[in-house]
């Protein structure tokens, strides 16, 4: 439940590509609305998931109006009244957890952000020990968490150990998932595509999910070497599945390097996230697919190198509050269109070469006939770490962008 009903302001404003003054005096007047609602419910000894949900509702409010560091209080206020009811609260308080981590991660807060990815998986462990399909997409949570703090290689460690025990378990859906996504998003360039393959040929019915999103890899490659008419066939293939909302296929290249952002290093985006999984029903599910309450899945980027000048190989970099909220239109064909900033904070030259590689995305088809409007939020950011000059713990040269998907907001006001 990350981003909330806040955003449905947001999203109405961005129907039209305007958001006016007035918006933002809306978003500000429904903050202090939601800490009422919370003070109400803590003063009436409210039970355990009200008072995570009223907190998680002033959190997403006070995110989307970029006041991270009081969203991270009011979600760290939230857990440290609730987490002793885990066991009994598994599935609200690992959201709580799950959204705790996600601001730590825009906040360059990464040993928070370690620690609350893990938060969700010991809590549905402790809690709902039988529910083990929860249980692995927290531990893909984890896996995409490692790489964001730790890298490739302990991404690819933990989504092999995911796999191995999916398939001691019986599980080859969850199994083909993990090599997958170990695949597309941790794996060099020149090592997937006969991998990806290789899934997407698999004669197992209990794959389905994984040889879907195979397929869709597969267009990407296509697109990635010019092959419009083979990536467009594969795509077509999809259209006898039901999928309820258009799935992201390609993006064109783009990664943050030393601090700035390029079209032409390799990308992380594409590489990690830009094919989202699909249910058993062909459904999209993003990151996670477990059912929990709008958990947020997209492109987390990290620059693979710092600086490259030995003079500025450790300067810290200058993220604090700079993020961009951008709108566009997902047309019938798949093609993007109405491409613009709605908001944004501090400066925004950064996300150049992302603004161009959204523009260049390809999705599946959308049904409707005057498709289908996105509205996402990314954060240009980098890790915390200690300084050697002083005690004061500084933003690490090695950039990265966080992202929330902020279109699937429909709560009422």
């Amino acid at each position: 439940m990350l981003i909330a009903s806040i955003a449905s302001i947001l999203l109405s404003s961005a129907s039209t590509g305007v958001l006016s003054q007035q918006s933002i005096v809306v978003v500000g007047g429904a903050i202090q609305d939601k800490k009422s609602s919370l003070a109400a419910c803590l003063a009436r000894k409210c039970p355990t998931d009200e008072d995570i949900d009223a907190s998680l509702s002033l959190a997403e409010a006070q995110l989307l109006a970029g006041k991270y560091r009081d969203a991270r209080y009011t979600l760290l206020k939230s857990l440290s009244r609730n987490k002793g009811q885990a066991e009994t609260y598994p599935i609200p308080i690992s959201d709580l957890y799950r959204a705790n981590g996600r601001v730590a991660a825009h906040l360059g807060l990464d040993d928070d952000y370690y620690r609350s990815t893990w938060g969700i998986y010991n809590t549905l462990k402790r809690g709902l020990p039988a529910a083990k399909d929860l249980q692995y997409s927290a531990m893909m949570e984890v896996a995409e968490m490692m790489a964001a703090t730790r890298g490739h290689d302990r991404a690819r460690t933990y989504y092999r150990s995911i796999s191995n025990h999916a398939r001691r378990d019986g599980r080859a859906d969850i199994a083909a998932l993990a090599e997958l996504r170990m695949i597309l998003r941790h794996y060099p360039a020149y090592a997937r595509a006969e991998a990806i393959r290789k899934i997407a040929t698999d004669a197992d019915p209990s794959t389905r999910a994984a040889q879907l999103e195979a397929r869709l890899a597969l267009a990407r490659l296509a697109f990635e070497v010019n092959d419009v008419a083979k990536a467009d066939g594969l795509i077509s293939e999809m259209a006898g599945y039901n999928i309820k909302k258009p799935i992201l296929v390609y993006a064109p290249r783009w990664s943050v390097e030393g601090g700035r952002a390029t079209n032409d290093s390799p990308p992380d985006m594409a590489d990690r996230r830009d094919v989202l999984s699909m249910d058993g029903n062909g459904t999209t599910g993003g990151q996670n697919a477990s059912g929990g309450r709008g958990r947020p899945s997209g492109p987390t980027q990290m620059s693979k190198n710092g600086p490259k000048t030995f003079a500025s190989y450790r300067m810290p970099l200058n993220v604090e509050d700079m993020w961009i909220d951008v709108g566009f239109r997902i047309s019938p064909d798949g093609k993007v269109g109405d491409l613009e900033v709605l908001r944004s904070r501090g400066e925004k030259s950064w996300a150049k070469p992302l603004l161009a590689s959204i523009a260049g995305r390809r999705y599946t088809p959308v049904k409707a006939s005057n498709g289908m409007y996105r509205t996402e939020r990314y954060t240009y950011t980098s890790g915390l770490e200690a300084s050697t000059a002083s005690k004061k713990a500084q933003h690490s040269p090695n950039a990265r962008v966080e992202y929330i998907d902020l279109s699937d907001i429909s709560a009422s006001q």
